[in-house]
């Protein structure tokens, strides 16, 4: 490997296996969910698994920065800060559906260097890093190539996160594809990297949400931005358009413009 971040590399890997290891803890029973301030459900697995998280990367990197889903930031303002989402898809993981996962960002300066997206249910792994391809359990992924919206299978995580605001421009992309698919969670990303999908949005998203898909994407060979076709860091807001070619996005944005 030849990238500055290799060590890192290494080491989100020692945490993604990490996060595997505590929720095995819990596999044999479904968690009690509790509801957030915004309705969202957490579980005692998500924060267990942020807090061996956090033990880990505090052990190695004193000097890192972190910003948890669960536990909220520390030193955020640090020039390399990691960003953790212990469970992306709460929701598929108390149904016991297997495309929940967690996901792992280093950022540095505010912008993603680093991703990881591990699903323990289907024992695949992808990781993402400036400078290198990004793999899928070791092996190199490719985005495949269509500029053609009409031909694009797209995916969304839910179309009840869309408000009024927002939902214009959903069905503008319904309309523009042929497919859509839906309930994906972090794995719909993951196969963006992969060449199973086309193009990917969504809405009400957190930086811990979207910040490692970002590198995961672009070292396939896609492309990741918010609506407005700016480069995601951790001050970005909620709306997330990711792209396997980079012809889609650009042509994706115009359909959320409304052009």
């Amino acid at each position: 490997m030849s990238s500055e971040f290799v060590e890192f590399v290494v080491f989100a890997n020692r945490l993604a296996d990490a996060a595997r290891a505590c929720i095995e803890e819990f596999a044999d029973g479904a968690p009690e969910p509790i509801a957030k301030g915004d309705g969202s459900p957490v579980t005692a697995v998500d924060r267990a698994v942020e807090d061996r998280l956090r033990e880990l990367i505090l052990e190695a990197y004193p000097d890192h920065g972190i910003v948890g889903e669960e536990r909220g930031a520390t030193s955020a303002d640090r020039e390399l800060v990691w960003v953790i989402d212990p469970i992306d898809g709460t929701l598929p993981f108390l149904a016991g559906f297997p495309v929940y996962g967690t996901l792992l960002a280093l950022v540095r300066g505010g912008a993603p260097v680093l991703g990881v997206i591990d699903m323990p249910e289907t024992d695949e792994r992808w990781v993402g890093c400036q400078g290198l391809p990004s793999t899928r359990n070791g092996k190199p992924v490719k985005t495949r190539a269509c500029d053609d919206l009409s031909v694009a299978l797209m995916s969304t995580s839910n179309p009840d996160f869309y408000g009024e605001a927002d939902r214009p421009a959903l069905e503008r992309m319904k309309a523009a594809t042929r497919w859509t698919v839906y309930g994906g969670s972090c794995m719909a990303y993951a196969k963006i990297a992969s060449g199973r999908i086309d193009v990917g949005i969504d809405v009400s998203f957190d930086p811990t949400d979207y910040l490692a898909l970002v590198p995961v994407i672009a070292g396939a060979g896609g492309v990741v931005t918010n609506w407005d076709g700016n480069a995601l860091t951790l001050r970005s807001r909620d709306r997330l358009i990711a792209a396997g070619d980079p012809r889609m996005h650009s042509k994706s944005l115009a359909v959320l413009a409304g052009s």
